[in-house]
């Protein structure tokens, strides 16, 4: 995926657009999704500060702002939904799709705020912050919620895990996952899907949200972080045991030792040398994902020993 990618054409109804927000480091990182039916809906248009790039993206595509009619949340982390509040002044028609856990912080999003300023600081600063939603703009997704864009149907799949208010979303018809960030994050420039496991992270549930994901044969799978892959099935079943490996060498290591974590495990996926041989600024931004995941798992495990 080209460094300075706006759009990607991926087919004719799929674009994925560069959503990254201008800080060092974080391009080929983070998209959002333009699927086109007849109507047209957008899967996590991505953080504040990004906004003015996604509707540049928009642009590219002959898109207005005002043709929007859904825009779907996989979750309501700054990174991918922080600027909805601010996209949805725009789209006057659009409505906004996302679970039920998550549509009071997009209603009042001061807590959301205070909570992201705390434990991602300076990061969360640079995402910008979040803009209310109005609650007539919402509609509450349950599991199975179908989304009609009239030629083609998205299904709402409740998938916890990353997050307890996760979705991912399913074009049953062509096999299509756009599985967010429950299945994993690929890295631009990497060959392994590494796992995101930010507090609060349960893995019982995303082993759940994965076998569920697995029992609907998907045949492609779309990253919100980043891009789309074949042999969905092959990958999920990998990044489901490299989640398991994960959280053994974590088990083995006292919290402090993170860097010895996550040598070990890159060492073991023969990812070690991909890893760390890029630029200083994207391996700040790797650095400090990997970090917030050990972290995550590690606050799981303390919770769940017996």
């Amino acid at each position: 995926m080209a460094e300075q990618m706006r759009v990607n054409r991926l087919d004719p109804e799929i674009n994925l657009l560069d959503v990254a927000p201008p800080m060092a480091g974080f391009s080929g990182f983070l998209g959002a999704y333009v699927i086109q039916g007849h109507k047209t809906a957008v899967i996590d248009p991505g953080p504040a500060s990004s906004i003015k790039k996604f509707l540049d993206g928009l642009a590219e595509l002959n898109i207005a702002p005002g043709q929007i009619d859904y825009i779907l949340a996989s979750h309501i982390h700054l990174d991918h939904t922080g600027g909805l509040g601010h996209l949805i002044k725009l789209a006057p028609q659009a409505q906004i799709i996302v679970h039920e856990k998550g549509r009071s912080h997009l209603i009042n999003p001061s807590r959301l705020w205070q909570g992201s300023l705390q434990v991602l600081g300076q990061m969360a600063r640079d995402y910008g912050e979040p803009e209310p939603v109005p609650e007539d703009r919402i509609i509450p997704a349950e599991d199975g919620l179908k989304i009609d864009l009239d030629g083609l149907v998205l299904e709402a799949l409740t998938t916890p895990g990353h997050a307890t208010h996760h979705l991912s979303f399913f074009d049953r018809q062509n096999g299509r996952l756009f599985a967010g960030e429950c299945a994993g994050v690929v890295f631009s420039d990497l060959e392994v899907c590494l796992p995101s496991t930010p507090s609060p992270f349960d893995l019982n549930r995303t082993l759940e949200s994965l076998e569920k994901m697995l029992s609907l044969q998907p045949s492609t799978i779309y990253y919100a972080h980043l891009g789309c892959f074949p042999e969905a099935a092959k990958r999920i079943r990998e990044f489901r045991q490299n989640l398991l490996l994960y959280g053994r060498i974590i088990s083995q290591y006292p919290p402090e030792s993170v860097t010895a974590i996550l040598d070990e495990f890159l060492d073991t996926l023969k990812a070690k040398d991909q890893f760390y041989q890029t630029s200083p600024e994207r391996l700040k931004v790797r650095l400090h994902f990997m970090r917030a995941n050990i972290l995550g798992y590690q606050g799981y495990l303390q919770q769940n020993r017996f």
